[in-house]
Order: structure tokens, then sequence, then C-alpha cells
């Protein structure tokens, strides 16, 4: 029975996941903890199962906030760690940050942003 409810939890997780996180998006630990309704420990030993399973990626940002997405999904960290921070930190609306970064990264022919 607990196997059970173990395994409900973790595709909830894996669930939410893929549902806030898209090919260049990532969700922070305190957002999946909200969205999951899992106490916090349990919620960090099913994120780190995950992990070494490889079904998920993590990624530390540079405030040490913990990003997850679906693994494969991973690229563009850069672009996406600074659109947090404009939008975040800086308060930004959504437009004026694509703005900004649009003066910094340009996509490329591989569905990439790079910096130019």
């Amino acid at each position: 029975m607990t196997e059970d409810k173990w395994s409900r939890s973790e595709q909830r997780i894996i669930s939410i996941i893929e549902k806030f996180t898209t090919y260049k998006n990532w969700i922070s630990f305190m957002h999946l903890s909200i969205e999951a309704k899992i106490d916090h420990q349990t919620l960090t030993n099913h994120i780190d199962l995950l992990i070494k399973r490889g079904t998920i990626t993590e990624y530390r940002g540079k405030n040490k906030s913990r990003l997850f997405c679906i693994s494969g999904h991973s690229d563009d960290i850069e672009y996406n760690e600074q659109f947090r921070d404009f939008t975040q930190r800086d308060l930004l609306t959504k437009e004026e940050a694509n703005e900004k970064l649009s003066k910094l990264y340009k996509l490329g022919t591989d569905n990439l942003y790079h910096k130019f």
C-alpha cells in the first residue's frame, strides 16, 4: 500500500513538471512544492530518486534555487535564468523582459537561444 502511494506521488510530481515545463521552461522547487501539496522532505526524497533515475533534470540557479524539468528538455537555461531575474528581481513585465533579452540573445536555427 505504501508503494502504491509512493508511486502515485511520483506520477503526480512528473505530471506537474510536465504541465509547467516545456522545451524551454523550468519549474522551481517552491512552485513544485505548492502544486504537488507534498511535505518538503517527502518531495525532496521523490525528486532525488527521479533525478537518480534520469527522469528529471535539476539545475542549481545562481541564488541556490533548485529548478527542474523533464530530462531532455534542459536547453536555454542561461536564457531562462536571465528571464527569471528580469521578471522577479527587476520586476519587469514579460514583454519588457523579452524585449531586453532580444537585445542579448538570438534564436538560432537549432531552436535554441544564443548570445550575440
